[in-house]
């Protein structure tokens, strides 16, 4: 992987000059695979559909254009498309719009992971996409490649919408498909000359291409932008799975495209976007509270499940704070082999405890619990936590690490049992982001949970 370029990337972020062109592989991980999310599936949802319309079509029609849009030539796919197209729109009552809006009017977010990364970048997004996925993630809009002007001020405040660059099912007359539509799109001036605005001050991403570069919208689109793509100096850059690296260089570098790889797995992409948007922000040193919201968390939860798992596999799990459990606890859901999740008890270390604080600690000193004391805190471990085989992999997981000592303090205790420790949060202090083994975000200042905050549980911190 090419430092240099995840550098300027990352820079790009920072700055305000990033844009994202989001392609069908990021429909197929938000909808968890459902076919119709990707171009091919969708045009074979339309060749069955023509097949239920007209009943005379011979028996032998569907199976030949399946067998073509499945073949290595894209222009035999548009083909394809091109006859579908035609044969709903020559269908009395809007077959045609009918279609697009019972396939990918319908998708909806499973996997929030990657939509919701793209979001914390606060970069115009673009799709070659027909579905509604990324505004459902986001809130935006959809414009579609004929709405120059909302185009254009979404390039100048970004925020409000998501480009369709090859239409949206909602407005079918736009949606870029067989072969008139490509032709259309492609000899627009208007859009041609707002690509070329766009790659002279922008740096380009794509995003969820990978295995579709050989795809229709993929060629359409690098077919569209191949004049401006010469004529700029900020070359664009596609992410791709490690084992797509060699073919997309062979396919892209011609173009102007540059190839960066993020990892094995499609589930890593997210991973590595959400971590540029992090990395910006802390070189940014951005000062404003951040509130993670309940739409925000469960695909941060998500993301940092799929983080630890990639290379540490825990027999145990502890909490080490009530509200906190929720991140844990929350995991837990994605966890196939389903760790035991250990809930420590948290007192704060503070004048005139309450009777019922007092009387916790007789008990847990009676029952063999692990007592460990902090400067602010008195924190007690379960006394089964002793008792696990020794080399057993023990994870310690909070909502969030600030500073202090009871993360590292109870990996010790753990250590001393004999056990392989890591650690995880959701959030993490600059300072501590060194000794924590996984998080989903460095956060430099104010921020709030919907249980709470930097500072205590349950207040709301302001400037």
């Amino acid at each position: 992987m090419s430092s240099y370029l995840r550098s300027e990337l990352v820079s790009a972020i920072q700055h305000g000059n990033m844009v994202f062109i989001v392609g069908a592989g990021a429909s197929m991980h938000a909808t968890n695979g459902v076919p119709e999310a990707s171009w091919t599936g969708l045009v074979e949802a339309g060749i069955q559909r023509c097949a239920d319309l007209d009943t005379s079509l011979p028996k032998t029609w569907a199976r030949t254009r399946l067998r073509s849009l499945k073949g290595p030539d894209p222009s035999q796919m548009i083909a394809v498309a091109q006859e579908v197209e035609t044969f709903l729109k020559r269908m009395p009552g809007r077959h045609y719009s009918k279609w697009l809006s019972d396939t990918v009017g319908r998708l909806r977010i499973d996997n929030p992971t990657l939509v919701d990364a793209l979001l914390s970048s606060g970069a115009p997004l673009m799709t070659t996409n027909y579905d509604s996925l990324l505004e459902l993630g986001t809130k935006r809009e959809a414009v579609t490649w004929s709405q120059f002007a909302d185009m254009q001020a979404e390039m100048l405040e970004p925020g409000r919408y998501v480009v369709h660059l090859h239409g949206h099912w909602r407005h079918p007359e736009s949606v870029v498909f067989g072969y008139d539509s490509y032709a259309g799109v492609i000899g627009d001036p208007a859009s041609q000359a707002f690509l070329r605005a766009m790659l002279t001050v922008k740096s380009v991403a794509f995003v969820g291409f990978g295995q579709g570069i050989s795809d229709p919208n993929f060629t359409a689109l690098t077919t569209w932008l191949t004049t401006a793509l010469r004529s700029t100096g900020v070359a664009p850059v596609i992410l791709v799975r490690n084992q797509e690296l060699a073919a997309t260089r062979a396919r892209c570098e011609p173009l102007g495209i540059n190839a960066i790889p993020y990892g094995d797995d499609f589930a890593d992409l997210p991973l590595y976007i959400a971590d540029m948007v992090t990395e910006a922000r802390v070189n940014g040193n951005r000062a404003a509270t951040i509130d993670f919201g309940w739409d925000a968390i469960s695909a941060k939860l998500m993301r940092l499940q799929r983080r630890i798992t990639r290379s540490f596999v825990p027999d145990f799990i502890v909490a080490t704070s009530g509200p906190g459990n929720f991140a844990p606890a929350y995991c837990l859901a994605n966890w196939g082999d389903e760790p035991p999740l250990l809930s420590a008890v948290c007192f704060p270390r503070k004048p005139n405890r309450s009777d019922r604080n007092i009387a916790f600690e007789d008990v847990a000193d009676a029952s063999g619990w692990v007592h460990f004391t902090s400067t602010k805190w008195d924190v007690y471990l379960p006394n089964l936590i002793r008792h696990f085989p020794s080399g057993s992999r023990a994870l310690i997981f909070d909502d969030r690490v600030v500073g202090g000592r009871t993360q590292p303090g109870i990996a010790k205790i753990l250590e001393g049992f004999g056990y392989e420790v890591r650690r995880a949060a959701l959030v993490v202090d600059p300072s501590c982001a060194d000794s924590v083994d996984f998080y989903e975000e460095v956060v430099d200042g104010d921020f709030t949970f919907p249980w709470g905050g930097r500072y205590g549980r349950g207040e709301r911190t302001t400037r």
